[in-house]
C-alpha cells in the first residue's frame, strides 16, 4: 500500500494497492458466482439514476453482506491514513457500461470519508476518478461537466483506491468508459464523535434497502 497525497490538506489521497489486485479481481468473480447460485444475474439489480447515462448494475452491502464485512475489515486502516476514529456506514458494489460516466456530484451526510476502489475493467483501460478542488457544502444537482473548477483526475487500475471526502469535495467521471464495462466499490465512514455520527452503519437506509430486495423477489 502507498499512499499519494495529503488527505488532511487537499480533501482527498489515492491509496495505491489498497488491496491486491488478484482480491479486487476475485471479488467481483465471488459475487458473479454468488448471484448465480442464488438464480440471479447481475442484470436483476441493474437501476437508472441521475449520475450516469445508462442503467448501472448496483448491489449494496445491505444486501450482500460480504460487502458490509469488507467495509468493516478496512475500517481501521482508512483510521490510520484519515487519522480519525471512524465507524463504517455503508458499501456498494456497481458495474458501469461502455461509455458511460459518472456525473459531477457530491455525495449524502453517511459518505463523510469516502473510498473509490477499482475492482476489474472488461479490457484493461483505466478509467479515471476526478476530484474537485472546491469546499462544497451543500448536495446539489448532478453536473455534465466542471464548469470553472479546478480538478484532479487520478487513474486507477485495479486494486487502487481514492480516499476522498464525500460530502464536501465533488467528484465524477466525466470521460467516458473506454472499457465494454468496468467494476467498482464505494465504502463510506463518519466520524464516531463527529457532526454524522448518527449515520453510522446506515441505519436510516437499511430499511429502505430491505424493502428494495423484498420488492425484488416478489
Amino acid at each position: 500500500m502507498h499512499i499519494e497525497g495529503d488527505y488532511a490538506t487537499d480533501g482527498f489521497a489515492t491509496i495505491r494497492d489498497l488491496i491486491p489486485r488478484e482480491v479486487a479481481t476475485y471479488l467481483y468473480k465471488q459475487i458473479q458466482i454468488d448471484l448465480a447460485a442464488a438464480g440471479r444475474s447481475f442484470q436483476d439489480f441493474a437501476v437508472t439514476q441521475a449520475l450516469s447515462r445508462h442503467e448501472t448494475v448496483d448491489i449494496s452491502g445491505h444486501f450482500y453482506r460480504p460487502l458490509t464485512t469488507f467495509l468493516w475489515g478496512l475500517t481501521p486502516i482508512v483510521s490510520h491514513v484519515t487519522g480519525k476514529d471512524l465507524l463504517p456506514s455503508y458499501d456498494f458494489f456497481r458495474i458501469y457500461l461502455q461509455d458511460d460516466v459518472c456525473r459531477v456530484h457530491a455525495d449524502r451526510p453517511s459518505s463523510e470519508h469516502s473510498i473509490s476502489l477499482t475492482l476489474a475493467y472488461s479490457d484493461g483501460k483505466p478509467w479515471p476518478l476526478e476530484v474537485g478542488s472546491r469546499h462544497v457544502t451543500e448536495v446539489t444537482p448532478c453536473e455534465d461537466t466542471w464548469g470553472d473548477e479546478p480538478y484532479t483526475s487520478v487513474e486507477m487500475q485495479p486494486g487502487d483506491g481514492v480516499l476522498y471526502r464525500g460530502i464536501d469535495r465533488r467528484h465524477a467521471r466525466v470521460q467516458p468508459n473506454p472499457n465494454r464495462w468496468s467494476a467498482h466499490l464505494f465504502l463510506f465512514w463518519v466520524e464516531r464523535d463527529g457532526p454524522y455520527a448518527r449515520h453510522a452503519f446506515d441505519a436510516e437506509r437499511l430499511k429502505s434497502e430491505h424493502e428494495r430486495v423484498a420488492q425484488m423477489a416478489t
